[in-house]
């Protein structure tokens, strides 16, 4: 029993145990199948992880690949642009240039704006073609085909122009030429894709540069030259009357003439400069031209003082030459007559006239003269209305009257003032501080008064109740490059009377400040009154004041077919008497002999009543002379002082005759040239991924 018992709880016992050992077992078996279901999970899960990755490097590669494809491609659609511009096909801006200012024809080159910055014009038409053919490399099919093949990738690229820097450059040894260098800062974005969705974003910023030549093409013109022989005295002929005698007085400036002069040995002549001749001897205390002849005067001859420069012989100078039309420069501003190759003026006026089938009409008669229909187009008077015409053939002429040059009736378009028909002419500074230039103008009962304010820049005309106001003032265009202020006052007649500003208890000077004026009579000039500088070029002694050269002021009178006249009257004389001073360069030519009457024409005469001169009483001239023969002058004493500013060639009255002159080489408009267009260089400056 008590066996039985024993065996029984030990059978209880293994019983017991062996529960135990199958809970353990499923335990273990639940844990170990836990482990592997976690194994397993963990490998599905690296593996998953693994080929994503794998996919997402493959886009970001493709999307690095496309980076530098878009560098590449930016680089040559920026320069297939700016070759667009060098060879003229750009659709954009002026001739494809963004800013081009106007051209100057010297030949120079000023800052060109090529393109914008795009900060501030993002959509110009540079840049958006730069965007489009950016996009159609980058889109071209054999790269994007051998990525696809490759690993089923592709790219999109995106370009943004930032900022622009230029720097201009001209070239030192030719303004003509500059170099300018462009540096286009940029950004591109490329984002990569595979074939089952994933993307990845690259972004790399940077700048572009290149370099090309700007070239103007224009030709600078030269400059017209001039020079002035500026002469103290020249006689054509110094011998031309028994009594033609050398008057007591001082020469200043050298002196010339090509025969030779008549001296009186109780006649004091000094010379202060040199004294040519072309013949071998002199007339010496003779009232016969074959008696008194003697050599080249020495300096112990009685009533010739002659300076260290001597008294010498030499060949004849031509007498001056009058390059100038006075008429035409009047209506043009230059006085040039040349003609260009197909017969039309180098320098034509502002109006043309045309005939009824739309033909200009003909500039200048057989005679050279300017026509009456030209002068009709580029004239106006006191009432603003253009000179009528009358007669026929080569007979037409304007009406009598004063004009100035203005061929639309409210600017100056020339050089100066037109009279037809004699006239009477007093010049008179007038004006604070005497600015103003005054020229009153008779004819018969008619006054006109012209008043030039340079200040304002305008050109006051007033007859009776009648006053214009031009715009502008009468120009010296003759150098294009450089005018000035420059007056030609033409009278189609005789001057029967030239006096300045002096008139009883009034006495102004003749000529303003800035006045430069050439005065010029087809037939006779009579001086009659002082004709002054208010900035005289000489002392009282005749010697230049010390700041001669900033002296603006000039006068110069040309008769090319007549004399000009002494004939003082003493209510227009500042000094005691009948003293007369003029300061201005005095030419009287005769071109035409025919109607010298069997007088002595082309010089300076007095004609005056020589009975109501005193011994006293002299005549002065400040400036120059020169004429065709020697004549009376009238006074016991002449003084001729010679102005200065005519030595050496570079300073004379406008349009005066002497003055020879070249057109030089005229200017030829260009344009820009862009050329020389530098393969644009990359450098990257960041590089940086958006996303994984």
């Amino acid at each position: 029993m008590m066996h039985h018992e024993k065996n029984r709880r030990c059978e209880d016992r293994r019983q017991s145990e062996r529960g135990i050992a199958l809970v353990t077992a499923l335990l273990v078996s639940t844990i170990l199948l836990g482990l592997g279901m976690a194994i397993a999970f963990s490998t599905t899960t690296d593996t998953t992880i693994t080929r994503s990755q794998r996919i997402s490097e493959q886009a970001f590669f493709a999307a690095d690949a496309g980076i530098a494809l878009g560098r590449r491609a930016l680089a040559r659609a920026i320069e297939e642009e700016f070759l667009s511009i060098s060879n003229g096909t750009a659709a954009y801006g002026t001739k494809g240039f963004f800013n081009l200012p106007v051209i100057p024809v010297d030949g120079t080159l000023p800052y060109i704006e090529v393109i914008p910055d795009p900060v501030t014009s993002p959509n110009y038409q540079f840049y958006v073609n730069v965007k489009n053919r950016v996009a159609a490399l980058t889109q071209a099919a054999g790269s994007k085909n051998r990525l696809d093949a490759l690993n089923g990738t592709s790219y999109e690229v995106s370009v943004v122009p930032t900022s622009r820097m230029i720097t201009f450059v001209p070239d030192a040894a030719n303004p003509s030429i500059a170099r300018e260098e462009v540096r286009i800062n940029y950004s591109i974005k490329v984002t990569g894709r595979t074939n089952t969705g994933a993307s990845a974003v690259v972004v790399e910023t940077g700048r572009m540069t290149t370099s090309f030549t700007l070239t103007n093409t224009a030709i600078a013109g030269t400059e017209r030259a001039f020079s002035f022989s500026g002469f103290g005295a020249f006689f054509d002929n110094g011998d031309t009357t028994a009594t033609s005698a050398l008057a007591a007085g001082t020469f200043k400036g050298p002196v010339h003439t090509n025969t030779h002069f008549a001296f009186n040995s109780d006649r004091n002549v000094n010379f202060a400069n040199l004294v040519s001749q072309v013949d071998n001897f002199i007339r010496y205390d003779s009232s016969r031209f074959s008696d008194g002849h003697r050599g080249i005067p020495t300096a112990d001859m009685k009533g010739i003082n002659i300076s260290s420069e001597g008294y010498k012989r030499t060949d004849s100078v031509p007498l001056p030459d009058n390059n100038f039309s006075q008429e035409y420069a009047v209506i043009n501003g230059t006085g040039i007559r040349d003609l260009k190759s197909d017969g039309s003026p180098v320098d034509p006026p502002s109006s043309i006239p045309a005939d009824a089938a739309g033909n200009p009409l003909p500039v200048f008669d057989s005679s050279g003269r300017v026509t009456a229909d030209t002068l009709a187009a580029n004239l106006r008077n006191a009432s603003n209305a253009k000179p009528t015409i009358s007669g026929s053939g080569s007979n037409r002429k304007i009406a009598n009257g004063v004009y100035v040059a203005s061929s639309d009736g409210s600017t100056i378009s020339g050089a100066g003032i037109y009279v037809q028909g004699d006239a009477e002419i007093q010049l008179k500074a007038a004006g604070t501080g005497n600015a103003d230039q005054l020229y009153i103008i008779r004819q018969g009962s008619t006054t006109t008064t012209v008043r030039v304010n340079e200040a304002t820049k305008q050109t006051v005309v007033t007859s009776g109740s009648k006053t214009t106001t031009y715009e502008g003032v009468p120009t010296d265009k003759s150098n294009p490059l450089a005018p000035k202020p420059g007056v030609s006052l033409f009278v189609n007649g005789s001057i029967t009377s030239l006096r300045g500003g002096v008139e009883g208890s009034t006495k102004v000077p003749a000529l303003a400040p800035s006045t430069a004026v050439t005065i010029t009579a087809q037939r006779d000039i009579v001086v009659t009154g002082d004709l002054k500088y208010s900035d005289s070029v000489v002392d009282a002694l005749g010697d230049p004041v010390a700041n001669y050269s900033d002296r603006k002021n000039v006068l110069g009178l040309f008769t090319n077919d007549g004399n000009v006249e002494l004939n003082p009257n003493s209510n227009y004389i500042s000094g005691s008497g009948l003293s007369l001073e003029m300061h201005a360069a005095v030419v009287a030519f005769n071109k035409n002999t025919s109607n010298d009457g069997g007088g002595i024409e082309g010089s300076i005469v007095f004609t005056g009543d020589s009975g109501d001169l005193r011994s006293t009483d002299k005549w002065t001239l400040v400036g120059s002379r020169v004429q065709s023969k020697i004549n009376n002058i009238g006074f016991n004493t002449r003084n001729v002082f010679f102005d200065v500013r005519f030595q050496g060639g570079t300073f004379s009255p406008p349009f005066f005759p002497g003055t020879k002159y070249s057109l030089g080489k005229p200017a030829v408009t260009g344009s820009v040239v862009l050329s020389g267009v530098g393969a644009p260089t990359a450098t990257g400056v960041n590089w940086y991924r958006e996303n994984k």
